[in-house]
């Protein structure tokens, strides 16, 4: 585990599991019971009723997770500091610390990477924009 991306990827599912099923239970527990009982009553089966409508009602919630979670990964430097040894393997904050020396910091090198290394984390939030906002506010008016 030691020295791979595998461990540094374990960890992090496991750190980040727990966070998307609590938003999730939470906003599946808001969806109205109605909807549930009116497809019963049309003889939709429990695998329907699951696949057709609450998955489909919560994909502002599965947004929301996926770019909090995408977020959280991409800026983690904690779990690969403490897993990744080796100059071979680094994520992305790792290789950002080469730029910081013990007497010298090049300032010019490091800003131009945190500017190129924050371009996926804005295109991830332009695509999904709609539904991280639909996510965010959907229980604001209950």
């Amino acid at each position: 585990m030691v020295n791979t991306l595998t461990g540094v990827i374990i960890v992090s599912i496991s750190f980040l599991l727990p966070i998307g099923v609590f938003i999730i239970t939470g906003f599946m527990k808001t969806l109205p019971k109605e909807l549930f009982e009116a497809a019963r009553m049309d003889g939709a089966s429990e695998w329907k009723i699951y696949s057709k409508i609450a998955l489909r009602l919560s994909i502002p919630s599965m947004a929301t997770v996926g770019i909090f979670s995408f977020v959280i990964v991409w800026n983690d430097l904690l779990f690969p500091l403490l897993l990744l040894k080796s100059k071979e393997v680094k994520t992305l904050p790792i290789a950002l610390l080469d730029f910081q020396g013990e007497f010298l910091t090049n300032y010019p090198m490091l800003f131009s990477a945190v500017v190129l290394s924050s371009i996926p984390l804005l295109i991830a939030y332009v695509f999904l924009q709609k539904h991280f906002i639909s996510g965010m506010t959907s229980g604001a008016l209950k």
